[in-house]
């Protein structure tokens, strides 16, 4: 070939020119380190699903709804590993972009990461993260920065993440249903478009999609934390507030539309399809995320309503018809935010009842698996990734439940929904520590204890490689020596 290559005759041929990518990706391929490509390769977009349940967990603990110190104490260390775990898959993500690029092609990473359905809809869970961590940021400037000079340079970091936030929020739900709108894209699955209709309705339409939805939700809730606090109105001006509120009660009502018109298309292939397998079950729980941040984000809009008329719309006399509506306004949005917390709440129980029958309906099931000469069983009570689906929705429902009580608690006793609020925030903390601990115990312990195994076995091997090279040499001397 490379004598035809510099051949006159052949130089033009198409044969010769085809060749020519498949050479420069082959030396793109031997241009990259192999541990690097290794790394790269363990990126997993669902690893954000980590940051999602870590993330809620120290806001949860900061303000519980029964305040300690301690909790807030131990939220330090909790929020410490979910920036951790951001920081480590935010890397792990560029370094597997870099060598998708460099040994691939972009349209093969496009496909494989955004179009492939095992893959794009857990990138619906980084804005979520994110915004978790934007909470707690959030909550640390206005109750533990004494400095005010420094808290409002915090603020306005605060709001740039935020728009950022929204930003990827907005190209998740919008730019990664598009590309599943657009067209089918099994790479393992060869057969025409009857049969990927067939695939796609049998196999795909769960409950995972709805991450891509998501988060606008919580991107609402979490501009509606800090839009009407004292440090934001010292920050910025009223316009920007006005701005913010409206961003966000647009993004409510979208995401809210979206998300049930997902949740028909669930049920449907509930009734068809029937429960999810076992492996699977855990994504059942999804469906409480967007209930309990709709509930929390739409509380939160109300008020911030209510907080903004009263700030900046102050009534003298209740007599006019501007100090009517100036009154009354405010409370139509609040009885709103009540009534559809309260339906938004109700379905979030419902969902929870239905995971856990579901959960328990597996309680005697077994799958065996052979790998090699190994059959290993699998129950339901053991451990895999797909336990982080609890963690994050049932931190939202704590904040749904226990703000139904912090919003409304003081014109009507709802004292129920503080402790269902502090019952969802216990179990979403344990279950986050447990799903770390397992985390740790299958994915991370193994790796380390090969590798050290296979540094002793390396080493072992060169200390016996050193003896038997220092025997030779004695037998050596020792027969030149006789000689």
């Amino acid at each position: 070939m490379q004598y035809l290559r510099c051949c006159p005759l052949f130089r033009g041929c198409s044969f010769i020119k085809a060749e020519r990518p498949q050479i420069k990706r082959q030396s793109a391929i031997a241009m990259v380190p192999e541990w690097l490509n290794e790394l790269a390769h363990t990126f997993d977009p669902f690893y954000y699903v980590m940051v999602m349940g870590t993330g809620i967990s120290p806001n949860l603990l900061f303000s519980f709804p029964y305040e300690g110190k301690w909790l807030q104490r131990c939220s330090y260390p909790m929020f410490a590993v979910a920036c951790l775990i951001f920081l480590y898959t935010h890397l792990l993500q560029l370094i597997n972009m870099y060598v998708y690029l460099r040994t691939q092609s972009f349209k093969k990473y496009l496909d494989d990461s955004f179009r492939d359905l095992r893959q794009n809809v857990f990138w619906g869970a980084y804005p979520m993260g994110f915004a978790t961590i934007i909470n707690y940021i959030v909550g640390l400037a206005i109750n533990k920065v004494k400095n005010p000079a420094v808290a409002r340079r915090l603020m306005r970091l605060i709001y740039v993440f935020w728009w950022y936030d929204v930003f990827v929020s907005l190209l998740c739900a919008w730019g990664i249903s598009f590309l599943i709108f657009q067209k089918h894209y099994y790479p393992d699955f060869t057969c025409d478009e009857k049969g990927l209709r067939r695939k796609m309705v049998n196999e795909n339409l769960n409950s995972t999609l709805i991450l891509l939805v998501v988060p606008l939700v919580v991107a609402v809730s979490s501009g509606g934390v800090f839009t009407m606090t004292d440090l934001f109105s010292a920050t910025f001006n009223r316009n920007i507030q006005l701005m913010t509120m409206v961003v966000t009660a647009l993004m409510w009502l979208h995401a809210v539309i979206f998300v049930f018109i997902l949740i028909v298309i669930y049920l449907w292939n509930l009734y068809v399809n029937k429960i999810p397998t076992m492996a699977k079950v855990f994504t059942m729980f999804l469906l409480l995320g967007p209930m309990g941040q709709a509930s929390f984000g739409v509380m939160l809009i109300c008020d911030n309503v209510k907080l903004y008329t009263e700030k900046y719309y102050q009534v003298s006399e209740l007599t006019t018809d501007y100090g009517i509506l100036a009154i009354s306004v405010p409370w139509c949005f609040k009885i709103f935010g009540l009534l559809s917390a309260l339906a938004l709440l109700s379905m979030g129980y419902f969902f929870t009842v239905l995971g856990l029958m579901a959960l328990s309906s597996y309680y005697n099931t077994k799958i065996c698996t052979v790998q090699g000469n190994e059959t290993k069983i699998q129950r339901i009570y053991h451990y895999h990734k797909g336990w982080f689906s609890m963690t994050f929705p049932m931190g939202t429902m704590s904040l749904g439940s226990f703000h139904i009580y912090s919003f409304y608690g003081q014109y009507v006793p709802l004292s129920a929904f503080r402790v269902i609020g502090a019952i969802y925030a216990v179990v979403c903390v344990v279950w986050c520590l447990i799903c770390l601990l397992g985390t740790l115990w299958v994915s991370v312990f193994p790796i380390v204890i090969g590798r050290y195994r296979k540094h002793r076995y390396q080493r072992s091997t060169k200390m016996t490689d050193h003896s038997e090279d220092a025997r030779t040499s004695e037998t050596f001397s020792d027969w030149t020596v006789q000689n």
